[in-house]
């Protein structure tokens, strides 16, 4: 407790300037002209049009649905064409949509408004920072949104082969593994394919490459409150206690490689200070609003969050345990299930005949890493239970800290 006296000055200075930072960004790109912007979306309709709100990659796979749907919003969030500020954007993320019964999703609303319908109306999403924005705006003005997938395609790719190449350099490449086996099962392919799933999966991956890059002279208090606002200020409610998740496991592994004791107190209280990035970017964002707008968002975002952390959906009762098995069940197919025992298998290989040794701190702090999907489902059972085609997706993070942990038994050379 002393810690997080000692370092509330520090996180509150911290919060405050990422607020001021973020804001800024925002009117920023807001003082972009549109025109061109809506002409890339005009020229993206013909995949929208294709592929639907919810195309499956693969038939049949719900671990390989898109969520044209939610880009479908992002890009409207970036084409509004309004007559307000630049702050009063900022603020209040404004877009156009319809109240109409021949119109069944946002995509369809979308292609609507591009089309010229007549009859849209102004709208407000301002919970939410909407962070994207400063990457999707400048993109869209140059790009159309069949571009900009392929864009983030590489720019994943791209981390990914640095990631590798790091942990090559880092004599950590025995954990390869663990890495290609978590990416499969999360849907790499498709993450690339739905900017809805991007941004948690760029802030993860860069987190794991700064950990790498500058362990063990970072501060990682203070990195790991970073990221919970990054995390929070890009993020649109997808998986994003990966970025926590996948961080922690690179953390251990470097720990592990320097021999470090206390891996269980260092992952209680790195999480807190990601809790507090996360959260606390949050509220700053609805008291900002509350403070400087007209808009009562406070009391929209706590009546959206008693929906979410709820056990009902549909007014029908849902339970922990049925969320739990609705998200794993994505994953109880074959090449999913294959793939978990041959990491396990090949991470058991690694091993080869010799004494093995068990670092129990580090292998504790491996299992409470692998926890943190269960216990997020506790705390979000309607979210986590009706978006399980993406929430699954947090369960990653037990499958990348397990096999690391298998991977982590240290050998000893028998007499």
């Amino acid at each position: 407790m002393r810690i997080f006296l000692k370092d509330a000055g520090k996180t509150g200075m911290v919060l405050l300037a990422g607020g001021v930072i973020g804001l800024v960004l925002l009117m920023l790109v807001f003082s972009i002209p549109v025109e061109r912007m809506l002409t890339n979306a005009r020229a993206s309709i013909e995949i929208f049009e294709k592929e639907g709100p919810f195309p499956q990659t693969v038939a049949g796979y719900k671990a390989t649905t898109l969520d044209n749907y939610t880009d479908a919003w992002m890009l409207r969030n970036a084409f509004y064409d309004g007559e307000e500020s630049a702050f009063q954007k900022s603020m209040h993320i404004y877009y156009k949509g319809y109240h109409s019964e021949e119109i069944n999703n946002v995509c369809e609303s979308m292609i609507a408004y591009l089309n010229g319908k007549e009859g849209a109306e102004r709208h407000s999403y301002a919970r939410y920072w909407h962070g994207y924005l400063i990457l999707l705006k400048p993109l869209l003005y140059f790009f159309d949104y069949g571009d900009i997938r392929g864009i983030l395609k590489l720019t994943e790719m791209s981390l990914l082969i640095w990631l590798c190449v790091l942990f090559e350099r880092k004599k950590m490449s025995r954990f390869l593994p663990a890495l290609a086996v978590t990416l499969f099962c999360i849907g790499f392919h498709e993450i690339g394919q739905s900017m809805q799933y991007s941004w948690v999966f760029l802030i993860a991956s860069a987190a794991s490459l700064c950990l790498l890059l500058r362990y063990p002279v970072i501060d990682r208090k203070l990195f790991f409150l970073v990221t919970g606002m990054c995390t929070s200020y890009f993020d649109f409610l997808t998986y994003p206690l990966f970025t926590l998740g996948m961080p922690l496991v690179v953390l251990l592994l470097l720990m592990e490689k320097a021999e470090e004791e206390g891996a269980v107190k260092e992952i209680f209280r790195n999480s807190v200070f990601w809790g507090i990035g996360y959260f606390g970017f949050w509220v700053e964002k609805w008291v900002l609003c509350n403070l400087l707008t007209e808009e009562n968002i406070i009391a929209d975002a706590f009546r959206s969050i008693s929906e979410r952390v709820g056990r009902s959906v549909f007014d029908e009762p849902v339970g922990y345990v049925e969320t739990v098995l609705e998200n794993m069940g994505i994953l109880f197919k074959y090449p999913y299930v294959l793939a978990v025992f041959g990491g396990i298998l090949l991470m058991v290989t690694g091993l080869r005949k010799s004494r093995l040794k068990v670092l129990k701190e580090l292998t504790a702090g491996y299992l409470l890493i692998a926890s943190y999907p269960l216990i997020w489902y506790a705390a979000t059972v309607n979210h986590s239970y009706v978006h399980a085609d993406m929430t699954y997706r947090t369960l990653g993070i037990s499958i990348f800290s397990v096999l690391c942990m298998i991977g982590s038994l240290k050998c000893e050379e028998k007499f």
